[in-house]
């Protein structure tokens, strides 16, 4: 079974390169961010009132990463919006990409594959290993974009966070895109379409891909120079 930014990590990196594909290099980190978000929410562990994130539950998961990021948003002395915490968990929880695909080696969907750039600066990429998860998780989402299957909550998720990551192109065939992009943009603008969305939910996915819309304005060519971690293609 894959996370909801699992899934999103899969669909944003090259099979063949292992590295974060162009079109999203700018978007990834806090799209990424954003899904980590919306899985503490349906995890009960947050609640989204007024346009602020609140944590009323912050018992760990079972995950070291969601953990770390449920203890930044509980070190809070206030309620802050989404903007607030998009930004400051991709940049201060560490390689978050790093450590999600850490995860999928463990789950043996990628491999690790290590590199050096002139013998001083050593850095990995993520190459597929099992192609069949991908898969699913592309049949899927044409399933619920395409043929209107009926879609649960991290579905629509799954299919806002794409569209918000520049991933349209890279998940939908040439043939595709103009219907999915028609769909896609229906389903943003009315997020309860194929699936029971509590206000609430709706309003914090909106919220979120905004932030993560509004954090892509930095250029992308200042988040390619300043990774260390080298996922992005080249």
């Amino acid at each position: 079974m894959l996370s909801l930014s699992e899934k999103l990590l899969l669909l944003g990196l090259n099979d063949e390169k292992g590295s974060v594909v162009f079109s999203a290099s700018g978007a990834l980190p806090y799209g990424l961010a954003g899904a980590l978000i919306l899985e503490l929410y349906l995890l009960e562990k947050i609640d989204f009132r007024d346009q602020k994130v609140k944590v009323i539950n912050s018992g760990k998961t079972d995950n070291d990463l969601l953990n770390e990021v449920l203890a930044l948003l509980s070190s809070s002395s206030k309620r802050r919006d989404t903007k607030h915490w998009v930004q400051k968990v991709t940049s201060k929880v560490k390689k978050i990409q790093e450590r999600l695909a850490h995860q999928l080696v463990a789950k043996k969907v990628l491999s690790k594959q290590e590199h050096s750039f002139m013998w001083l600066i050593n850095y990995n990429r993520y190459p597929t290993d099992d192609e069949q998860p991908e898969k699913d998780v592309r049949s899927h989402v044409k399933d619920v974009v395409l043929r209107r299957k009926e879609a649960n909550l991290e579905d629509v998720a799954l299919v806002s966070l794409i569209k918000a990551c520049e991933l349209i192109n890279e998940v939908f065939d040439k043939s595709e895109r103009d219907k999915a992009k028609k769909r896609i943009e229906s389903m943003s603008k009315n997020l309860k379409i194929g699936a029971a969305i509590s206000q609430t939910m709706e309003e914090l996915m909106a919220a979120i891909m905004i932030a993560i819309i509004a954090a892509t304005v930095v250029p992308t060519t200042i988040t390619l120079l300043c990774s260390s971690e080298r996922l992005y293609e080249s």
